[in-house]
């Protein structure tokens, strides 16, 4: 029997250990290859129906093997969806970090998180769908609300973190930085969703757009910007 289709505590001849439900106790990324492969033809399945519509069937199918090596490495259906989905929050978020690692003016970190959402418009849109389709299915995980609390929590900080350094910068204006941080957030997720029911939308330029605009929320405009960090009157 081919190991690869087998319920042996084999991967695909690598002699990898079981891994199922791994991702409930530490990091998606520690899991077998094999398993990490499984998720991402998951992903694609999630992304294109309904989660109450995909069946482990469907997945083994897509994936090219039998369903007991799904079984092998998740307990069910949700398990794989929650590992699934911690998988894409966390390369997400890992990509979020970058960003606020690689820049220290704000101005610069918020550009480029627009314009990430921009390059990388389809994973994020395809992520965007999955979390909504899991808050309309019937089962609900509280583990996986906590993941997707998780990404916008984090989302949330790293903007409203660069507002803060802006306004003590004298480059924005006073503003609430959560709310402002909320703000871009929802209306990205808007974005996402505007180009589900609309498929000629161009997210680029719709992305672009709310940039700017967020940009004047915050009362900045790249036009005075000279040699640094525009300086502007914080009006209350």
């Amino acid at each position: 029997m081919d190991e690869n289709t087998s319920t042996g505590k084999k991967d695909g001849g690598r002699g990898a250990p079981a891994a199922r439900g791994a991702g409930r106790n530490g990091d998606t990324r520690l899991l077998p290859q094999r398993a990490r492969e499984l998720m991402m033809a998951a992903l694609g399945l999630f992304a294109r129906r309904d989660f109450s519509a995909v069946t482990i069937k469907d997945i083994a199918k897509v994936a090219g093997v039998n369903t007991a090596l799904i079984y092998y490495y998740f307990d069910n259906k949700e398990d794989l969806f929650r590992a699934t989905l911690d998988h894409a929050v966390e390369r997400a978020l890992e990509n979020y970090r970058r960003l606020g690692e690689r820049h220290s003016d704000p101005v610069d970190l918020i550009s480029d998180w627009f314009d990430n959402h921009a390059e990388l418009s389809e994973p994020i849109r395809e992520l965007v769908k999955i979390m909504l389709d899991y808050r309309t299915a019937r089962t609900q995980l509280r583990v996986v609300d906590d993941i997707i609390n998780l990404f916008y929590d984090e989302e949330c900080r790293i903007i409203s973190e660069s507002v803060k350094r802006g306004i003590a910068m004298g480059v924005f204006r006073k503003v609430d930085p959560e709310a402002a941080a909320t703000i871009a957030s929802t209306h990205l997720d808007g974005i996402m969703v505007r180009s589900m029911i609309h498929r000629d939308l161009d997210m680029v330029a719709a992305i672009a757009q709310l940039k700017t605009l967020f940009f004047e929320h915050l009362g900045y405009s790249a036009a005075t910007r000279s040699g640094g960090p525009a300086r502007i009157a914080n009006a209350g």
